[in-house]
């Protein structure tokens, strides 16, 4: 950096792993923290405390390893959510993500996860009809 009192830029990149979430299920929130390096021109790991808050309620911590970094919380009540990251530290810009979601009754779930597997192995077998013709075709 230039001077002495200037700051590292930051970034926050992250995701659920599952983004569609039943009541009473865990919710984890994988992602990365890294700082930008001036004189290398690229993004670097950061291993530095992070902050989650849910519905702006802080629920907890964690540090990341090699920038890398996992938490995991219960479900809240059923309804939209939106789940912060925020990163604070002296000599480093802050940097935060936001992360909506929506928590569902389990059956409404499996319900959905029911039909999103009928339409993959309707889109599964009409691919292979598809090859099928095509060979067909193909040997007349």
């Amino acid at each position: 950096m230039s001077s002495l009192s200037s700051s590292f830029k930051t970034r926050i990149s992250a995701h659920l792993l599952d983004s569609f979430i039943a009541k009473g299920e865990k919710v984890v929130v994988e992602g990365y923290l890294t700082l930008y390096d001036e004189k290398e021109k690229r993004w670097k790991p950061l291993d530095s405390e992070i902050f989650f808050y849910l519905d702006g309620k802080e629920i907890g911590f964690t540090k990341p390893n090699f920038g890398k970094f996992s938490f995991k919380f219960l479900s809240p009540s059923l309804g939209r959510h939106r789940v912060d990251i925020k990163f604070e530290a002296e000599g480093y810009e802050p940097s935060y993500k936001s992360i909506k979601f929506q928590v569902v009754e389990s059956e409404r779930k499996k319900k959905i996860l029911r039909i999103a597997k009928l339409i993959f192995l309707f889109i599964l077998l009409l691919c292979i009809f598809l090859l099928i013709s095509i060979f067909i075709a193909k040997l007349l």
